[in-house]
């Protein structure tokens, strides 16, 4: 990660006390935050070598930066706080704990007490029928940074597009594996949000042609769709916050896509979806009102 000022302060926290807030707080800390944390850029497809100083930290901001360990220009996310109202006590860049920066981040400075292993989780094979053992692949292509705010985690996340058929488990593992990261941060007693590029359709509301019978008939028979299905509310821990609000409206789509036909002349396709997605865990009794 490229740390580019110290991290130190607080956000009216003390490191080691973790506050346990119920659901409208955290909806109230959710657009404060959003006056501190300026922007959560994904696709920086930038490098180390190429970071301008006043793009790092164009004042009074501080940034954080996440690059692809063997690829120049492609993937890298970014956080950018104002350094006049927050301070993040602690950054990470991946989130499996093994990217680490030059020195190595000490015990201290982890957001996390563990960290997901390869091992103990349930992955999908490629189709060599190969499970990664570790995270250096999956974890080195710049997708994630986490912050600890004290009141809470931001984990921001660019997650892998489905490219082709053999980079579907590539996929489906970088998703177990930010699952299984904030499971861990949810057994420690922290708040988590999680913003980004999900790269996946929640529901067939969020998809252009999710209204026609065929489509929304099959919409989870792809896995990525059914594993978003059980991660986000009612199903699982965590709550898609636009949806709270607006749990009906059509057309929020953040991301446009296009197929190239010949009908007689070249014509292009447009497909709109809602790829992007700012989540907070719940579902969980730290959620109970006080």
């Amino acid at each position: 990660m490229e740390r580019v000022q110290n991290i130190q302060g607080d956000f009216n926290a003390s490191p080691g006390r973790h506050h346990l807030l119920p659901r409208y707080t955290l909806l109230v800390l959710f657009a404060c935050s959003l006056q501190t944390i300026r922007r959560a850029q994904l696709e920086m497809k930038s490098s180390r070598s190429s970071l301008d100083r006043n793009v790092g930290t164009p004042d009074p901001f501080d940034g954080f930066f996440s690059f692809p360990a063997n690829k120049g220009g492609y993937s890298g996310v970014a956080i950018y706080t104002d350094s006049r109202r927050l301070i993040p006590l602690k950054a990470e860049e991946g989130l499996s704990g093994s990217v680490q920066p030059k020195p190595p981040l000490s015990l201290e400075d982890h957001i996390s007490r563990s960290y997901p292993c390869a091992h103990e989780m349930n992955l999908m094979p490629d189709e060599n029928a190969d499970i990664p053992s570790d995270w250096t692949s999956l974890d080195g292509e710049g997708r994630a940074l986490v912050l600890d705010l004290g009141l809470f985690i931001l984990i921001n996340v660019y997650c892998p597009n489905e490219t082709s058929d053999a980079r579907l488990p590539f996929k489906m593992n970088y998703h177990f594996l930010l699952q299984e990261r904030v499971n861990k941060l949810i057994s420690e007693g922290r708040e988590v949000i999680v913003v980004g590029d999900i790269n996946i359709c929640s529901a067939p509301l969020d998809h252009c042609d999710g209204h026609l019978a065929s489509n929304a008939a099959t919409f989870y028979d792809h896995p990525a769709r059914a594993w978003f299905r059980d991660w986000i509310g009612p199903n699982g821990c965590m709550s898609d916050v636009l949806r709270m609000f607006w749990p009906d409206r059509k057309g929020m789509y953040t991301c446009t896509t296009h197929d190239f036909m010949f009908l007689g002349h070249h014509t292009y396709v447009l497909h709109f979806h809602r790829l992007e997605y700012q989540n907070m865990c719940s579902g969980h009794e730290l959620w109970h009102p006080c």
